[in-house]
């Protein structure tokens, strides 16, 4: 027997808001039994997409990138974990950051999303790709994005900042301010929260190192690689360019990472334009702009190298 329009409508209506997915008791509910659910699924008209949750229709590509189809397959892959294990599933950690859209971890491979549940379920361990753990999720720590249940951006940082290495966990601190997903003072707030859990301790001076100026991964790495070699810079995007002989003329620019010995500039996003160098040089106020890209930091000494050259020759004898 096939459906008829009325269960069609209530079917397709249900999925579209879960990213083609419905559940095995959702089904129920719109009129279906479970002969008509299995031949469903045996003429591959659905797909289990985990045990007791079906998808109705194809996953549809992401049209602008592969960074946005990418998305799309992570908050389907959240959904359907979060239909098979229940109301109290919460996207947490590393996959609660990617849905905030917090840069700094590596791109999702497509294996396996982070699920938090008040108590231990045995299901939950048997659910291909997804990792669950026992964590109580406040009610002020849950939040809800793109039609998902997951962690606040405090708690997100708070669950994923002791699993992952400084750099990491920085750029990760640095991203949610510089989004706006939450303050300052509600960042140094975490490490408090955190007491006693495993590897909080060892993170914990890593929370006083994030700036919120910082717009890439890249920028903060560059940052704290600069840093750790004795030669942090002396401000981030600064309002107006200055060197040892006062303001440098020229246009408006917004420098990533400025030292004002040797007018020195990192800028591993374009920000600064090259005529901008040919202004200053008929000034007679040279600028020097490295441009370091993520293939630089396998090779961390040069980099470092670079800069300290250009300081020292700034510093004059």
């Amino acid at each position: 027997m096939r459906m008829r329009p009325s269960e069609i409508s209530q079917v397709m209506s249900t999925a579209a808001s879960q990213y083609g997915l419905i559940s095995h008791r959702q089904a129920l509910c719109c009129g279906l039994d479970d002969t008509r659910i299995h031949r469903l699924l045996r003429r591959r008209e659905w797909v289990c997409a985990l045990p007791d949750v079906y998808a109705v229709r194809p996953l549809a590509a992401g049209t602008d990138s592969s960074r946005s189809a990418d998305g799309v397959r992570l908050r389907r892959a959240v959904k359907a974990a979060q239909l098979a294990l229940g109301p109290a599933a919460v996207a947490s950690g590393p996959t609660a950051a990617r849905l905030w859209g917090v840069q700094g971890l590596p791109r999702w491979d497509g294996r396996e999303v982070h699920i938090a549940l008040p108590a231990p379920c045995g299901r939950g361990a048997d659910l291909p790709g997804v990792r669950t753990s026992t964590l109580i999720v406040g009610r002020h720590e849950a939040d809800r994005k793109d039609r998902l249940r997951l962690t606040s951006p405090g708690r997100t940082l708070r669950d994923t900042v002791p699993t992952v290495d400084r750099a990491t966990a920085v750029a990760l601190m640095d991203s949610a301010l510089y989004r706006g997903l939450l303050t300052w003072r509600e960042l140094l707030a975490q490490p408090s929260l955190n007491a006693c859990r495993p590897g909080a301790e060892a993170s914990e001076p890593w929370w006083g190192l994030a700036d919120p100026r910082a717009s890439t991964p890249l920028e903060t790495r560059i940052r704290l690689l600069c840093t750790d070699a004795g030669l942090p810079p002396d401000d981030l995007y600064p309002q107006e360019l200055v060197d040892g002989k006062g303001p440098l003329p020229g246009r408006p620019v917004w420098a990533p990472l400025w030292w004002r010995k040797g007018a020195l500039i990192v800028d591993p996003v374009g920000a600064v334009p090259p005529r901008l160098q040919e202004e200053l040089e008929a000034a007679r106020r040279p600028m020097t702009v490295l441009r370091p890209t993520w293939d630089d930091l396998a090779r961390p000494g040069a980099l470092t190298e670079a800069v300290a050259a250009v300081v020292a020759a700034g510093a004059g004898p």
